[in-house]
């Protein structure tokens, strides 16, 4: 082998040297960052969602105690105080009764006619808005404590209270309230009863807007028009 060939060979075995070692490093260049991609994905990341160590804690308690308990085959059937619920029942508190004079009590019904003026979540009127509603509407208080509208100097129709004692006696006391109100005609002693009840009629009117209460029957039922009519018809006949 001459000269010129010698140093021709030691010029490629210089080059693949260099490539080798070139590949090598690269080669050690990927492992190292997988390698630190795949600590930072165990331990790092983490970290970063769960920087409390008190929940870390508590997370790793938790896995343990699902580990060691393997009769738990699902989550969903975990329940607290498993009796409470099974024996537990909805209950919903029951509606506050609604005061009827004994004497208004006692009444026939054919000889009453009586409409119910409250809130249908039973909710209190206050003494102020029940004081206001009276005085706008013109109605009085009569001897017994109970508003009364009169029609050519007779009573044509009384208001008591829906709750005790039943009249208004105290209605301007700060500490008044009252479920509602009874509207009522004694026709026992009611010498118009149709001009009666239509006074009656615009006088729940009234107080409905004022007061943005309901109406209701005696039986605790919405009052409808179809009731109204009946009525109307009743007291025509009579």
């Amino acid at each position: 082998m001459d000269v010129a060939t010698f140093r021709w060979v030691l010029v490629i075995i210089a080059v693949v040297l260099v490539v080798a070692i070139y590949l090598y490093g690269l080669h050690q260049s990927r492992l190292r960052k997988r390698a630190a991609m795949d600590t930072f994905t165990r331990e790092e990341i983490d970290s970063a969602f769960i920087e409390d160590q008190q929940l870390r804690e508590e997370l790793d308690s938790l896995n343990e105690v699902l580990i060691e308990n393997e009769t738990i085959d699902n989550l969903d059937d975990i329940s607290i105080n498993p009796a409470l619920d099974r024996d537990a029942t909805p209950y919903a508190l029951p509606d506050p009764e609604i005061y009827i004079p004994k004497w208004l009590a006692k009444k026939d019904q054919d000889s009453l006619v009586s409409h119910l003026l409250r809130h249908d979540d039973f909710r209190l009127i206050t003494g102020e808005e029940a004081n206001a509603a009276v005085n706008h509407t013109g109605m009085a208080r009569n001897t017994e404590g109970f508003l009364e509208y009169r029609i050519e100097d007779s009573t044509a129709f009384q208001i008591a209270s829906l709750s005790a004692p039943g009249h208004f006696s105290e209605i301007e006391r700060l500490d008044f309230s009252t479920l509602g109100f009874n509207c009522f005609i004694d026709l026992d002693n009611c010498q118009h009863p149709v001009q009666a009840y239509e006074a009656m009629l615009k006088k729940i009117d009234e107080l409905v807007r004022l007061l943005d209460v309901k109406v209701y029957q005696s039986s605790q039922e919405l009052l409808t028009i179809s009731d109204i009519t009946r009525i109307r018809e009743k007291l025509g006949q009579g």
